[in-house]
């Protein structure tokens, strides 16, 4: 086994100042442009999202201790085992493959969904959540848009890195 220290939580998260800039935001000019925006953020911020819908669960769980502590157990373990190791896990010397891991863990996840009865407080979270990753992956500008995006040649470098639309 390797000695090796996981990596910290932070090194997969995109740096929250670069997160919640407001000088990013701007409206889009056309649905084409919103979905391109949409796409470039969620690959860039997934992870940003991920623990935003997680905290929006944790504090809807926050007037019941138990599920709380279970929920938050259950996290722990899909962090250590699916995200932090690069080795297999291995029981009494047997390896045990990847898929079997988050396959467990996600049937005991949805067990302790329903033993609690917090499946409808995940719903609601998922769903505000994904109001909120919605909300900014639309409105905010890829650091990249001006070389990949479908109006590229509109855009002008004026005084910004993210650049004005120019008046065409």
């Amino acid at each position: 086994m390797s000695s090796a220290a996981p990596p910290p939580i932070s090194a997969v998260l995109r740096p929250w100042p670069l997160f919640l800039d407001l000088s990013a935001l701007s409206l889009p000019i056309s649905v084409s442009e919103s979905t391109y925006r949409l796409t470039q953020n969620l690959r860039f911020f997934l992870p940003n999202y991920a623990v935003i819908t997680l905290l929006i669960f944790v504090v809807t769980l926050v007037t019941r201790p138990l599920p709380l502590i279970l929920f938050l157990c259950i996290s722990a373990a899909w962090v250590y085992l699916v995200l932090w190791r690069d080795e297999p896990l291995s029981v009494f010397d047997f390896e045990i493959d990847q898929k079997i891991v988050v396959g467990f863990l996600a049937v005991l996840t949805l067990v302790a969904l329903f033993w609690t009865k917090t499946w409808s407080k995940l719903f609601v979270s998922v769903i505000v959540g994904a109001a909120i990753v919605l909300f900014h992956g639309v409105l905010r500008a890829p650091e990249d848009s001006l070389e990949d995006s479908p109006y590229g040649s509109l855009l002008n470098l004026v005084d910004s890195p993210r650049g004005e639309y120019a008046s065409v």
